[in-house]
């Protein structure tokens, strides 16, 4: 039997994270504040961002680092609620990302990640309030980070 509450769920978090990853990919994650909540917490392979502000500045020091071509490609999305006003999910996500100006030359992905998110409903709309990558393959391009001191 279909539960239609977690299709539901899974469905809206799913657009949701399409929605996110193509404004990634197209706007160089410009937007991406409004999916998150003022708390949250990004944990990345290597570095780590708490709070709506400080994921936000690691978008805008990734745009600031010249062109770069990216697709944020998910699959095997699952969802279910964890509360009344909560939610958690999974993914897997693979990237394929270099810098420079399209069209560039294919390579094999940079990573493939188990991708783990936590939402939060906030007026009616989910916000990601944790989000945690943690890779499962990776190649020889190094994925961009800011240094420490960078990231003041």
């Amino acid at each position: 039997m279909i539960d239609e509450d977690r299709l539901s769920l899974t469905a809206e978090l799913a657009l949701q994270l399409a929605d996110y990853w193509h404004d990634v990919d197209t706007n160089q994650g410009r937007g991406t504040g409004a999916f998150y909540t003022e708390d949250a917490v990004f944990h990345g392979q290597f570095a780590s961002y708490e709070g709506r502000a400080k994921i936000e500045q690691f978008y805008a020091w990734r745009a600031a680092q010249g062109p770069r071509v990216s697709v944020h490609a998910f699959t095997n999305f699952r969802a279910a609620r964890s509360g009344d006003d909560r939610a958690e999910a999974t993914n897997f996500l693979t990237l394929y990302a270099a810098d420079g100006v399209k069209a560039l030359r294919s390579h094999v992905p940079v990573t493939i990640s188990l991708a783990t998110d936590r939402y939060r409903r906030v007026d009616g709309r989910w916000l990601c309030e944790y989000r945690r990558f943690e890779h499962w393959f990776e190649s020889d391009t190094p994925i961009t980070n800011p240094k420490l001191d960078d990231q003041a």
